[in-house]
């Protein structure tokens, strides 16, 4: 029997991507909910992700070019995981919330809506005029609506005999936006609650998201460059490299969410801080693998500004990147506000952990290490069509589920809404790439998907979340996601085309010389 041979050579990347990936899945996932328990909005959350995503498009391309430049690259991925250190630490921090009271708080149903009303003192809930001027200092349309009045009984919650005038000068000072956490407000009714994003500890999450994204961006683009660098002439084995990332962050990522969970305990609040911890650990454990890495041998590009200046001009990569934004949108919807769908439909910790598992052991992993083979048949620009249609189903079923349980079967499809094609993504930008500008390419195309791509997707699911809710936000995100497969298949089919008729009229002008 044939012994397996294992590379040596290749175990330090490897082994980086597990513990790198492992160490970001005790806080990305975790992120959104952790901020709406500090009680920051969807739509907050949704600019602070754009803001940060943005900034990486500058971030991994400049550290691309410097290191193509000075070939340290070790260094920098070193100096990376420090600062991730420090600011995942600094998340874990923050403090809660000093609570308001919500025992002034209200519910008002009306013609199949509910309003959850906030008074000035608990005396205008039963003293007329409660409606007066001086009362009612807000009101927010509820997002569930009616489901609500049945539930909690509108008799309890909002003085009785009130004149539909009364109610009319309520309403007049009902804000715009949705309040996603009227449910928590009206049904626990603790007097804890707060409808405000409290200025400390959102100036404090903008700051720590925005090193945390930075730093993994940048960091991720590098060690794919260094990933390529170490197979040399076997570019097509990266996805058997990268799919230890998902390993890691399929482990991890459940382990954070049992963690979490056992540390809350019976708690009503959440505590996130043992996958905060664990994080910490998995990084020290990276730098010294990171010390390990052998890419010492990459050429530089005497001119890296003119080589990849010319190559982004092109139409062809110019509509490559494009694809590449529309699969970022849809990967920072998924990433930053599946979770908090789950959450508003009261999902577990260590639900959340099993959802990411399930998304790693069951979709990335084995498109990831099928990836090279999945290329080979379809082509580069025919991962795009699968992964847009499977966007469009998961999307459309998670718009219809009532049990977040639904989620381990649905998360199956980020095989192929992701894995497969981010292997596509990163060794076409490796072929395209001008010898000596490997990471500065990476950098684009990377920075493309998570940079602008993920903040356009965070922007438009913060918007959705807020004015819309989850479900809608999510229908329509998938009609959009089945109409853009349909473009790109007929795009690729068009150039298939012109590529046959191509190489037949050379073929003719062959045989007729």
């Amino acid at each position: 029997m044939d012994k397996i041979q294992i590379n040596r050579r290749l175990l330090p990347i490897k082994t980086h991507y597990l513990l790198y990936n492992g160490a970001l899945a005790g806080i990305i996932p975790f992120i959104a909910v952790y901020a709406k328990q500090l009680d920051i909005s969807a739509d907050v959350m949704g600019i602070i992700f754009a803001v940060v995503s943005s900034a990486t498009v500058i971030s991994r391309p400049l550290l691309g070019i410097l290191v193509d430049h000075f070939r340290k690259l070790k260094l920098v991925l070193l100096s990376l995981v420090v600062i991730g250190i420090i600011s995942d630490m600094g998340m874990n921090f923050i403090p809660q919330p000093s609570p308001t009271n919500s025992s002034n708080n209200s519910l008002l149903c009306r013609e199949n809506s509910s309003y959850l009303i906030q008074l000035q003192t608990d005396n205008c809930r039963t003293e007329p005029p409660f409606c007066g001027a001086d009362c009612v200092s807000s009101c927010y349309r509820c997002q569930s609506d009616a489901a609500i009045c049945a539930k909690t009984k509108n008799s309890d919650q909002f003085p009785m005999n009130i004149s539909s005038a009364c109610e009319e000068q309520v309403l007049q000072k009902c804000q715009n936006g949705l309040a996603e956490w009227c449910g928590k407000s009206l049904e626990d009714f603790d007097g804890t609650s707060t409808i405000e994003n409290p200025l400390l500890q959102l100036c404090l999450m903008s700051l720590f998201t925005a090193i945390i994204y930075m730093c993994m961006g940048s960091t991720a683009s590098l060690s794919d460059a260094a990933c390529f660098s170490m197979l040399e002439d076997k570019p097509h084995l990266y996805g058997r490299q990268r799919m230890w990332g998902t390993i890691g962050w399929g482990s991890f990522a459940l382990l954070a969410g049992y963690l979490n969970q056992v540390v809350t305990g019976t708690s009503s609040t959440y505590n996130y801080s043992a996958g905060f911890y664990m994080a910490v650990a998995l990084f020290v454990l990276d730098m010294l693998m990171i010390t390990q890495l052998k890419v010492e041998n990459a050429k530089t590009s005497k001119n890296i500004f003119k080589d990849v200046g010319s190559l982004i001009v092109k139409p062809r990569i110019l509509l490559f990147l494009l694809q590449v934004l529309f699969v970022g949108i849809f990967r920072g919807m998924s990433s930053y506000y599946v979770f908090w769908y789950l959450r508003t439909l009261n999902a577990s910790q260590f639900l959340l952990g099993c959802t990411s598992a399930v998304l790693c052991f069951l979709g990335e992993l084995p498109f990831f290490f099928f990836s090279g083979w999945i290329i080979k048949k379809i082509g580069h620009m025919n991962t795009f069509v699968v992964s847009f249609t499977s966007y469009g189903f998961k999307y459309l079923s998670y718009s219809f589920i009532t049990n977040p349980w639904w989620s381990l079967l649905i998360e199956i499809l980020q095989g192929p809404c992701y894995g497969s094609l981010y292997a596509a993504l990163t060794s076409y930008a490796k072929i395209i790439s001008p010898e000596g500008t490997e990471a500065t390419v990476q950098g684009i195309a990377s920075g493309t998907l998570e940079g602008l791509g993920v903040a356009a997707g965070c922007l438009i699911g913060g918007y959705g979340f807020e004015n819309f809710g989850g479900r809608k936000t999510f229908f329509w995100t998938g009609m959009i996601c089945f109409i853009l497969a349909l473009f790109t298949c007929i795009k690729n089919a068009a150039e298939a085309c012109q590529k046959a008729k191509f190489e037949q009229s050379a073929e003719n002008k062959a045989l007729n010389s």
